[in-house]
């Protein structure tokens, strides 16, 4: 497996030669004539796609005299007409035992459910195209006919769905653009931002179960975002189809703006779920509108063991330790590793240190360079609840990052998240860790920026991710006790996504918060494998995590979609 990731380093030929020898010539010239300033439209790349993903006239023949186009009984709710609506796509699906319902500002839950009978209710909001094969894979997911996984950690689920939701684009006309490749099920991006869409299918036992549960739920106005939020909570099986079935129609002056559902109010709806499951927070929108911001309440604040392995380098330990004393979380202790350091002021400064702030402590690593080794030793030194393994030159941004983090990883089922990395000029360093990029792992939007709205919502919203980078990563004491700590056999690298895949296979979520921000000021070559030491080190700690993890890397990570490429960390389609 290449990836973008291993031109880093190399002058324009050898990038040209990497291009042509992996990618073909027609992804190498491209790829030139964007560097020289030609435009090359994404939507006739998009539209190329559609043509070799999207269902034939033959296939769709075979679908409607497929025994599974029978099977389910769907209700087909809208405040819209969905029979009389041309463009909705409902009249031409394949799949035969169709219903259709509008509702009102009026309706209710239980009075939908009394009057419509059917198995799968599919939610579908205004100006909705569904392609005609909709029903029928949605039929396809709840027969559990779509391929299932079984592994230590995406274990199979034999239930029959009963919250099933599938990709999306935009359209103009016939013209179809802005794909949404969306990632398995991740409540915590779900209360960033409706990202199911405006057209799922619900089972019926689902929404009784909703219904019985007497929350406050309103169906109409909000581009079923209430719903979809209760739905996601009490679902025991969500079922991701990796298929864009449905567009949002939109008009030649909205073409260009970026294509958000939640209705008129989803802060209000936000915070209705928040307080349905007892949950205290504040409810804002960010700076992106159509992107809100859950900041929960901490009833108690535990104490944080900040973790901080340092060779010399006292300069950048200093400003690290500046940027901390700005955060508003102050019930933390700082534990520096101190790791074979050769300049005599160093051990001046520490002792300066620790003399100026208590919470500071120096423990001594005299055995050979281990990091994982070092993390675990200055682990079993700490006294609190939770751990913050932490690179010694990075630097806090704002005041917020350790509650953030702290708020993150005491949610429900987490066991261990992380903070948005940016380099010194503003791109991003790390946005959470994709298993199976490049062929093991990397960080996801390097070199990026976090306001291209060609990498939304992933650039701006909490969510759950396969793992997160060491440089910064917060774990429950608990939790990292419980899995071993950190693997020493991974000395130098890749220890970090060891750690945190063990940690998923324990039955524990990662979160990546991009609320939390810090710099990371190691420069974009720092750590390149120059020599053939360093080469060799590397591969074999990549060839370690490859072997020990296979099922999991060759599974594909379940929170990035299978039709991305697995070569660039920009979240664009695998052409």
């Amino acid at each position: 497996m290449i990836s973008d990731f291993d031109v880093e380093g190399k002058n324009k030929f050898q990038k040209a030669c990497y291009y042509f020898r992996y990618y073909g010539i027609s992804y190498t010239v491209k790829k030139a004539l964007r560097k020289f300033g030609v435009p090359i439209s994404e939507e006739s790349e998009y539209m190329t796609w559609c043509r070799r993903n999207t269902a034939s006239s033959k296939e769709l023949d075979l679908q409607r005299k497929d025994a599974l186009s029978g099977k389910f009984s769907f209700v087909i709710v809208s405040e819209e007409d969905p029979a009389d609506a041309a463009q909705s796509g409902w009249r031409k699906q394949t799949c035969k035992n169709v219903s259709f319902v509008q509702i009102t500002e009026e309706t209710e839950l239980g009075a939908l459910l009394e009057k419509n009978p059917g198995e799968y209710f599919v939610f579908s909001g205004r100006d909705i195209k569904a392609l005609p094969e909709f029903l029928y894979e949605i039929s396809g997911a709840a027969d559990r006919r779509h391929r299932q996984y079984s592994s230590r950690i995406r274990i199979e689920n034999k239930k029959q769905p009963d919250l099933i939701y599938t990709d999306e684009d935009n359209c103009v006309g016939k013209k179809r653009y802005r794909p949404f490749f969306k990632p398995d099920a991740s409540m915590q991006m779900l209360l960033n931002f409706p990202y199911l869409g405006r057209c799922f299918a619900v089972k019926r036992s689902l929404l009784e179960k909703i219904s019985r549960s007497r929350v406050e739920i309103e169906l109409y106005g909000n581009d079923w975002y209430d719903l979809s939020l209760q739905a996601f909570f009490r679902a025991e099986h969500i079922f991701h189809i990796p298929e864009v079935l449905f567009s949002n129609v939109v008009s030649e002056d909205r073409k260009d703006s970026f294509v958000r559902s939640g209705g008129e109010d989803p802060i209000s709806c936000i915070r209705r779920f928040l307080k349905s499951v007892n949950i205290g927070a504040e409810v804002t929108e960010t700076d992106v509108p159509g992107f809100f911001h859950a900041r929960y309440e901490l009833a108690q604040k535990p104490l944080i063991s900040i973790v901080i392995p340092n060779k010399d380098h006292t300069e950048d330990l200093k400003k690290c330790l500046d940027s901390l004393k700005r955060c508003s979380y102050d019930n933390y202790e700082v534990i520096i590793a101190e790791n074979n350091s050769e300049d005599e002021q160093t051990f001046a400064f520490y002792e300066k240190l620790t003399e100026e702030d208590a919470r500071i402590r120096v423990v001594v690593w005299e055995g050979a360079f281990n990091y994982s080794a070092i993390n675990n030793f200055a682990a079993r030194k700490a006294n609190g609840e939770l751990f913050l393994f932490l690179n010694n030159d990075t630097e806090f941004i704002g005041s917020d990052t350790l509650y953030e983090l702290a708020a993150s990883v005491l949610k429900p089922g987490v066991g261990a998240c992380g903070a948005m990395l940016y380099y010194g000029d503003q791109t991003i360093q790390h946005a959470g860790v994709i298993i199976g990029m490049g062929g093991f792992a990397a960080h996801a939007l390097w070199s990026l920026t976090d306001r291209d709205e060609k990498y939304f919502p992933f650039s701006l919203c909490e969510r759950e991710v396969s793992g997160v980078t060491g440089a910064c990563l917060m774990v429950r004491r608990s939790v990292y006790e419980e899995v071993g700590g950190m693997g020493e056999d991974f000395v130098v690298a890749l220890n970090d996504v060891d750690l945190c895949l063990k940690i998923r296979a324990a039955g524990y979520k990662i979160l990546f918060n991009p609320f939390a921000k810090l710099y990371h000021y190691e420069s974009k070559s720092r750590g390149y494998e120059d020599t053939m030491e360093k080469q060799t080190r590397f591969q074999s700690e990549i060839e370690r995590l490859q072997k020990k993890w296979r099922e999991e890397i060759e599974q594909g990570d379940p929170y990035y979609n299978r039709n991305l490429t697995l070569h660039r960390a920009d979240y664009s389609m695998d052409v």
